[in-house]
């Protein structure tokens, strides 16, 4: 069974979209989508969670129309368009997770955060350093989802930010060995 990711956090995501890069680049990315999947786009708001082989099909188009493939400029927008889900999501549905808790606590729960937003088949390993400031988060199960490290890693970064960590980076493995999607996620987290 493919793995699903919650309606309401893609909504966020496409609202991004739509508002940084305009309602024509938007009508461009869903004219590049099959037609099932514009159909199921179109009902978003009528279901709880969805394939997250769409959120791949979607943020492949992105990349090609937005960013022309370039893998560079596709991370940088990426990057940003998961800070701003990571505000948005925050600031809504996740706040109980945003209160009052430092960066450490934040990194500790990150995995099971970001693989809640999705269906049990997505699971989550943190593995935390000896001096607290990062680790390794590990996410299975979105091998589908083409281009969801990089932003998941402006997801992540925020995230820390907001609860008062410094210089927060982080890498994704896959991504920077050359891979659009993989299965296994392995997002290397640092802060000072």
């Amino acid at each position: 069974m493919s793995a699903m990711v919650r309606g309401a956090v893609a909504k966020t995501g496409h609202h991004y979209m739509r508002t940084e890069y305009g309602a024509e680049a938007w009508a461009q990315i869903l004219a590049a989508l099959p037609a099932d999947d514009r159909v199921l786009l179109e009902h978003i708001d009528s279901v709880m969670h969805y394939p997250v082989s769409l959120d791949g099909s979607i943020f492949r188009a992105l990349v090609e129309i937005q960013f022309h493939g370039d893998r560079a400029l596709a991370e940088q927008g990426l990057r940003l368009g998961g800070a701003y889900q990571a505000d948005a999501l925050l600031d809504g549905v996740l706040q109980l997770f945003a209160r009052f808790v430092s960066p450490q606590q934040a990194y500790r729960r990150a995995g099971r955060v970001i693989a809640s937003v999705y269906s049990s088949e997505v699971v989550s390993k943190t593995v935390v350093l000896p001096t607290g400031q990062g680790g390794s988060v590990t996410i299975v199960g979105l091998g589908e989802s083409d281009y969801i490290a990089p932003w998941h890693c402006g997801w992540v970064e925020r995230s820390l930010t907001r609860f008062g960590a410094e210089n927060a980076r982080v890498t994704e493995r896959a991504w920077e060995a050359g891979l659009n999607a993989s299965d296994e996620l392995i997002y290397d987290v640092r802060w000072d």
